[in-house]
């Protein structure tokens, strides 16, 4: 009888654990962003979108910033087109807005604003004939400045190019786990950027673009975040220079192993380097004991963020999207690996 109560109550606990634990399967988009300012994918990068059946390609159309000479908000950096897009891949526009924008938002008035984002993104849409379904606004907002961007993300919403669209916004993962005091953003869907982990300018030997144990912590509640989520994934890479144990700035087109394999640094720890001798190297002014710490995401890490956050989305039909296409950082990764990531979520 003993027996007959246990495994009864064996039985139920499984029945009540099984829902949670049943792997989800969605319809999955394979989608990568572009986010250059001139879209001039190489033949390598148009391989290796083909072999992988990307679907949907995220461009980065302009950046909205504050111009230090007029202390004005104004569209920067519009991406030029070389003519018409091939209808390749259904197109996602973007336009990302920094942080200095939203702070000095509070003094300017949001229409004059919000009508130069309408006309400048229907202008670079029409030029290479983009007939967008949906148009993805990426901003790094933060709990003091919700207010502001939430009431521009509403007049954007409000301006004829974009009604009948879906409007979706990039969702940073500390946006999801303080969900509270960060709110959610009036749009149609979120993208999850799975990575940017924290600050890159501490010293040390860490991640800043992708560390799973500390991703996992943060994305335990994405289930109930009150917006449908899709999924950006890192496959970019960066060097940092420190000097002094003082953040310098990124090393812009160098990769972790033009570092590695070069006589000039010698390996101190994990993804840690020091130079050797003072000297200009790929255009940079270094010194010797300058630290150089190399990022980025390995297979392993971005399959395993992939498992833990295709049982977290609930929403069955999800975009997932590698940041960004480039071939140096895609000649990281086999197209057997990129697939089996997209697999995860099927």
């Amino acid at each position: 009888m003993l027996y007959g109560k246990n495994f009864i109550a064996v039985l139920l606990f499984c029945m009540l654990c099984f829902p949670s634990c049943k792997k989800r399967h969605h319809n999955v988009t394979r989608s990568f962003y572009y986010w250059k300012t001139i879209y001039r994918p190489t033949s390598y990068e148009i391989h290796v979108l083909h072999k992988l059946q990307v679907g949907k390609m995220y461009i980065r159309l302009f950046d909205v910033d504050v111009d230090p000479a007029t202390g004005h908000i104004i569209p920067i950096a519009p991406i030029q087109f070389p003519g018409k897009l091939a209808d390749t891949f259904r197109v996602v526009p973007v336009i990302f807005i920094t942080q200095q924008t939203l702070g000095a938002l509070g003094r300017s008035p949001i229409v004059p604003l919000v009508e130069k984002i309408s006309t400048l993104t229907e202008s670079l849409c029409s030029c290479a004939d983009i007939q967008p379904s949906e148009i993805q606004i990426d901003c790094d907002w933060t709990a003091g400045t919700k207010d502001v961007y939430f009431n521009l993300l509403n007049a954007i919403r409000q301006q004829p190019y974009f009604k009948g669209k879906t409007l979706s916004c990039t969702i940073r993962m500390h946006q999801v786990k303080y969900t509270l005091s960060s709110g959610v953003p009036p749009v149609d869907k979120g993208m999850l950027m799975c990575y940017s982990m924290g600050d890159l300018k501490k010293t040390g030997d860490r991640n800043s673009i992708l560390d799973v144990d500390e991703a996992k912590e943060y994305l335990k509640r994405i289930n109930a975040y009150s917006l449908p989520l899709d999924i950006a994934l890192p496959v970019f890479q960066w060097c940092i220079l420190f000097r002094g144990n003082k953040y310098r700035g990124i090393l812009h087109d160098v990769a972790p192993d033009m570092v590695s394999s070069s006589k000039l640094f010698v390996h101190t720890a994990g993804s840690l380097y020091s130079c050797t001798m003072d000297t200009v190297w790929q255009g940079y002014q270094l010194k010797a004991n300058d630290i150089i710490r190399v990022e980025s995401a390995s297979n392993s890490d971005l399959v395993q963020v992939a498992r833990f956050t295709s049982q977290q989305v609930t929403n069955p039909d999800v975009n997932v999207a590698f940041f960004s296409c480039d071939s140096i950082t895609l000649s990281k990764y086999s197209t057997d690996e990129l697939e089996a990531v997209y697999n995860t979520y099927r």
